[in-house]
């Protein structure tokens, strides 16, 4: 009961940001016309943002230290703030986070099933 219960908080933790995070394009929409997207924008940055909240649940969980998940959301942060349209160094960044988080994940399960 109580690994549903935690899968139930991490999946409205994930949706409440996605929804959070969704809005202020939506608002900006209202507000200008200089933002325009189409339902298609907002279905792909949905997934993405999806995606990234559950590597950061797993992360948390997997961590177990919050100071750890911290770090992890900080360098996304940091490759969303740097991010330019022109060179996209944040997307570097972020795909950098990508590859060590993934090896970091795949040398613990390694080690756990030892």
């Amino acid at each position: 009961m109580k690994a549903s219960n935690t899968l139930y908080r991490s999946a409205v933790r994930v949706a409440l940001g996605v929804a959070f995070i969704l809005s202020l394009p939506l608002l900006a929409m209202l507000i200008t016309d200089e933002v325009v997207w189409s339902l298609a924008d907002f279905v792909a940055a949905g997934v993405l943002l999806a995606t990234i909240g559950v590597a950061l649940e797993l992360a948390l969980k997997k961590a177990g230290n919050l100071a750890v998940a911290l770090g992890i959301a900080a360098v996304g942060v940091a490759a969303a703030i740097f991010g330019e349209a022109d060179d996209a160094p944040g997307l570097v960044l972020l795909g950098i986070l990508l590859v060590v988080s993934a090896c970091a994940l795949g040398v613990r399960t390694a080690q756990r099933s030892r």
